[in-house]
């Protein structure tokens, strides 16, 4: 049978340096919605944080079936005020900067992307995201059978990514990966990349 969608794990990690119109700094009640279609009531959002302001942190982990004709997900960090939600800006992730011949299934891919305002074209911060296409042996929460895809796009391996200030190393077999101090579990088999300069 053939497949007519991807199982997706994705986790929204953070941003940083979020700004509003006229370089404004965030001050608290940050989210992000996930879009993977023009559908919205098949967007998926995060908690608030209320406590971080300009560099929010979320670390929360979503599981995606991404049907197969969808090339990118959209991320759109909000926050909220006494007058509604306002949107900061969004990044669009090509489904090929973690899919393709250099990455089986499982790898685990720790990706940036620069957010952007496309009322103005300002560009209003980073978010900070990893990823995984699930295979079918991985598969235990009902998506059916899993494929990576086929793409000929790479990402860096790179010795270090930076939050808030702090460096952090990864290496191809690491076994735990921190933020804030708090230690996270990594697969081995992680690839870093860095898409923040791209256009979209």
């Amino acid at each position: 049978m053939i497949n007519n969608s991807r199982a997706l794990e994705l986790t929204i990690i953070s941003a940083e340096s979020l700004t509003r119109s006229g370089n404004r700094k965030i001050k608290k009640n940050t989210f992000v919605v996930i879009k993977t279609d023009s559908n919205n009531d098949k967007n998926q959002v995060t908690g608030t944080d209320t406590d971080n302001g300009s560099y929010p942190l979320w670390n929360e982990k979503f599981f995606i079936d991404m049907p197969m004709h969808v090339n990118f997900f959209t991320l759109e960090v909000r926050y909220r005020d006494g007058t509604g939600e306002h949107v900061v800006g969004s990044a669009k992730v090509p489904v090929s900067d973690f899919t393709g011949i250099f990455f089986p299934c499982n790898y685990l891919h720790f990706l940036s992307y620069r957010l952007r305002d496309h009322r103005y074209g300002e560009r209003n911060g980073i978010i900070n995201i990893s990823v995984k296409m699930q295979s079918s042996s991985s598969l235990d929460n009902g998506f059916g059978k899993g494929t990576c895809g086929a793409s000929t796009s790479y990402s860096s391996f790179v010795s270090g990514w930076k939050h808030g200030g702090a460096s952090t190393s990864y290496s191809s077999s690491v076994s735990g990966w921190k933020h804030g101090g708090a230690a996270m579990n990594v697969p081995h088999g992680v690839v870093m990349g860095f898409p923040t300069g791209k256009s979209c």
